[in-house]
This record gives C-alpha cells, sequence and structure tokens, in this order.
C-alpha cells in the first residue's frame, strides 16, 4: 500500500498542471471524481545506487468547488478563472524529495514528512564501494499558478512555487505548453516545458555530506538547476464507465546535475499505461 502511495504521489507531481486545468473546466463541480487504473507504470529512479518503481494499479481521485480543489495531493484555490485564462493558488509535493524515499517506500507515510533534522546515515560495519543510505526529506511547494489559452485547446501556464515546509527553503520556476489532438477517436495530450529549481533545493537533496560517502570525494559545487520534460498522453473510451489511458514522460535533467556522484543518468522516464473505470 505504502509503494502503491508512493506512485500516485509521484504520478501527480509529474502530470500537467494544464491537464488538471482541462479537468477542472468540464468536469461537474462539488462532485467527487474518482477513477482506478489497472495496467502497469513506474518510475525511472536516477539516484545511484537506488532501485525502480512499478505497480500494476493507480487510483486517482479529484474534487472541485467553485474555488478550492484537491486532485490526488495536489491542492489549488482559484483567484481568477475565465474561458481564456486563470490564476490560482496551488501546492503540491516537490518530485526530487521522492526519489530518495520510493526505495524505502513503506517509511513514506510511517514517517513525518518534514523533520527539522534530519537523520544521519551512519558506514557499514563491512566494507562496500556503493553509497550509504542517504535520507532527504519530502517538501511541499505552493505558490502561484496561471494559465494563457493561446489557441484551441493549447495553452500555456507558469508557476511560481516555494517550499512552505521548511525542509530547504528553495523554489521553482515551471514553464509548460499544452496542445491536446482528436486521434483515432481518443484524445492526445502533448505537454513540453522547463522547471528551474533554484540553489537551496539542488544543494539539499543532491549534495553528498562526507558522512554520507566511503570514499573520498572529488569536491563540486551545485547551482541552480533547469530541467525539461516531453510529456504525450492518450484516452480512448471504451464506454461510459471505461476508458485506456497511457501516460509517458521524459525528464532531461540539468547537465551539472546530472554530472555529479548522487546521479547515474542523464534523465528518467515515468508513466503509466491500462484501462480505466471511473466511478
Amino acid at each position: 500500500m505504502m509503494r502503491l502511495l508512493g506512485l500516485l504521489c509521484f504520478v501527480c507531481v509529474s502530470a500537467s498542471a494544464q491537464n488538471d486545468l482541462k479537468q477542472q473546466q468540464l468536469i461537474k463541480k462539488s462532485t467527487l471524481h474518482a477513477s482506478i487504473t489497472l495496467g502497469y507504470g513506474g518510475i525511472q529512479n536516477p539516484v545511484a545506487s537506488s532501485k525502480n518503481i512499478t505497480s500494476v494499479i493507480l487510483p486517482n481521485f479529484a474534487y472541485y468547488g467553485d474555488r478550492w480543489y484537491v486532485d490526488n495531493f495536489a491542492l489549488g484555490y482559484s483567484l481568477i478563472e475565465s474561458e481564456r485564462y486563470y490564476i490560482d493558488i496551488a501546492g503540491r509535493f516537490n518530485d526530487d524529495g521522492f526519489f530518495f524515499k520510493l526505495d524505502g517506500i513503506d517509511k513514506l507515510f510511517a514517517t513525518s514528512i518534514v523533520s527539522d533534522n534530519p537523520k544521519v546515515p551512519t558506514r557499514p560495519s563491512a566494507p562496500t564501494t556503493s553509497l550509504t543510505p542517504i535520507e532527504r526529506d519530502l517538501s511541499y511547494l505552493a505558490g502561484l499558478s496561471s494559465g494563457l489559452k493561446l489557441f484551441a485547446d493549447s495553452w500555456l501556464e507558469l508557476a511560481v512555487l516555494q517550499d512552505i515546509t521548511g525542509v530547504h527553503n528553495g523554489h521553482e520556476v515551471q514553464l509548460n505548453g499544452y496542445q491536446s489532438f482528436s486521434v483515432l477517436g481518443g484524445v492526445l495530450g502533448v505537454e513540453a516545458g522547463v522547471n528551474y529549481k533554484s540553489s537551496e533545493l539542488i544543494k539539499y537533496y543532491y549534495t553528498i555530506a562526507p558522512t554520507e560517502a566511503l570514499s573520498r570525494l572529488t569536491k563540486y559545487e551545485l547551482q541552480s538547476a533547469l530541467n525539461y520534460h516531453l510529456k504525450m498522453a492518450y484516452e480512448y473510451p471504451i464506454s461510459e464507465q471505461l476508458s485506456f489511458d497511457m501516460k509517458l514522460k521524459y525528464t532531461w535533467l540539468d547537465s551539472e546535475l546530472a554530472n555529479n556522484p548522487i546521479i547515474n543518468e542523464n534523465g528518467y522516464f515515468s508513466g503509466f499505461m491500462g484501462v480505466t473505470y471511473h466511478f
């Protein structure tokens, strides 16, 4: 169950806020919307010596009121909303923290999400060539999110989100473009985006302390990072309650971020594919 909740959180923060916006405009308000997808999916973990996570089931839930809304673990409050633009107060988990929780997903909700004194892992008693366990806390980001409709079914979104949990006190600036198409009786969505992550955030998650390494590391200094992503999502209706869904996203890591001892990939995949039952 904890592994499943971790995957749900990660898919939530990896999903496009533009996709959430389209759902917010189309679904009936003041009604709980829930679905469950059976299939296969997961996340490739770029952190060295960490495991990927997979699952065959993925639940989703959402509730939109006149102003407030919750979409899985994302929260929001609509300040201004029209057919062509919007401004929201929005909040969500930071995705970097999940890389360090997915390897021990059973600890995700068994321990506090926010800790003022993160545990410092100890060296193993027997020599090994891998890193000792590295602990990092999850953080929750909140700020302003705005979107502008460019053309039919085409949106441009800008979000500025700050850590409100005191984990690293960093921030992110996200710029995403979204376009949907009608393809073979279903809807295909394509999204491209860039995510600026501040130096405080990057240093907290990706700097290795001397106590966390068995051997002397080459000195390096991490700064802010720019990550890019491309995402495709396809939904094909089978019946009123059933649909086929596919989401695939690839994220390119900043070159300086990828070139440090804690990362062993230049990017990572995440996604899920299966049949969805809508309650």
